[in-house]
């Protein structure tokens, strides 16, 4: 009799995307991109833009000072564009 296991293993791949704001339309350089289940992140660049490697069951959180802070759930996404909204509280 042959035994044996079968183990999941998460796949890993690179998204990509932008983060602008609600009110101009422009893109944020230096928001914080941060992938709470796998603890990785980086921040946009001078355009607004982003790459990080995340697995399906990544949850991304965007924020930068002065902005409401968004999640994201990425599932089976390989863009994720972001507009972020003022913070009014």
């Amino acid at each position: 009799m042959l035994l044996f296991s079968i183990q999941a293993y998460s796949q890993t791949r690179i998204l990509t995307g932008t983060v602008v704001g609600e009110a101009d339309d422009l893109p944020i350089p230096g928001v914080t991109v941060l992938d709470k289940t796998n603890q990785t992140g980086t921040t946009t660049d001078v355009d607004g833009k982003y790459s990080i490697s995340v697995s399906d069951n990544s949850v991304l959180v965007f924020s930068f000072i002065g902005y409401a802070s968004q999640e994201f759930t990425v599932g089976n996404q390989s863009i994720i564009n972001v507009t972020l909204a003022e913070d009014i509280s």
